[in-house]
């Protein structure tokens, strides 16, 4: 996509302000919601600073607008924004026919070394918005922190709220299907409706994980749509893999297949 992106200077995380200086940014794009400590620091050495949600839906149409602005091109940031309510408009036509919505739940299962943690997303994470926009009713937003952070959950929980579908986002070092398999494996995840029922699926990837709160969010919807809905939501999400990435990023099919097909991992369940 940049043939000059291994020449960008870097720096390493949480840089202080005279890092960021030294680089003699014309505008800072920090990731956050208030003003911190850095773009004050910033802001006295006369570098200003554009603060982006990315956490809500609401907010990447903001963020998308206001990028676009700063870049000046707003006319590239409406397609762009286009491209994506055009996506989300058909999942909510389809819906509109669902009966009801499946009770699901979203966990984060990561491991190091022996210890293997399993946890919930906060009630106002990309997360949690894209379950609900993809026809999913939460089963642990009373259990998650409101707004920030990952909660904690164990198994006793787990097996209380029972949900009917059940997705999984991999640590990015972990094997989807061998996390997959060995929950399976598990008598007491044996035991779940989801489990029994063949809707535990691992969470969608290819070079980053379709729940994160970038770009990717409008394939996991797409994506969690067509499991949660499959009568109701029908969708070649290969085509829509590849639209996404040759309409948003000019990628062709060679490079498409070449550096995105070996890391897809879709409906690994």
């Amino acid at each position: 996509v940049d043939p000059v992106f291994e020449s960008v200077p870097t720096l390493a995380a949480n840089p202080n302000v005279e890092q960021i200086a030294a680089m003699s940014p014309d505008l800072v794009i920090i990731k956050g919601l208030t003003e911190d400590a850095t773009a004050t620091g910033l802001a006295q050495a006369g570098i200003p600073v554009l603060y982006v949600n990315l956490e809500t839906m609401d907010g990447f149409f903001e963020d998308l607008a206001n990028i676009g602005a700063v870049l000046g091109n707003p006319g590239r940031a409406g397609e762009i924004a286009d491209y994506y309510r055009a996506r989300l408009e058909t999942i909510d036509t389809a819906l509109a026919a669902a009966p009801e919505r499946p009770e699901v739940l979203l966990v984060s299962y990561s491991a190091r070394g022996a210890e293997v943690a399993v946890k919930v997303p906060a009630a106002a994470w990309m997360q949690t918005a894209e379950i609900v926009r993809a026809g999913g009713d939460p089963v642990w937003l009373e259990a998650a922190a409101p707004t920030d952070g990952w909660t904690v959950t164990n198994f006793e929980q787990i097996a209380a709220w029972d949900p009917e579908q059940i997705f999984v986002v991999v640590d990015h070092s972990l094997d989807m299907q061998e996390v997959i398999d060995t929950l399976r494996a598990d008598p007491n995840w044996a035991a779940l409706r989801a489990v029994h029922n063949g809707t535990l699926y691992a969470f969608p990837r290819d070079i980053f994980g379709w729940d994160q709160p970038e770009p990717r969010w409008i394939l996991g919807v797409q994506w969690l749509a067509t499991r949660l809905h499959p009568d109701y939501v029908e969708l070649d999400m290969d085509a829509e893999v590849r639209s996404w990435l040759s309409e948003l990023y000019g990628m062709d099919e060679a490079a498409f297949e070449a550096n995105i097909l070996p890391r897809l991992e879709m409906d690994v369940r």
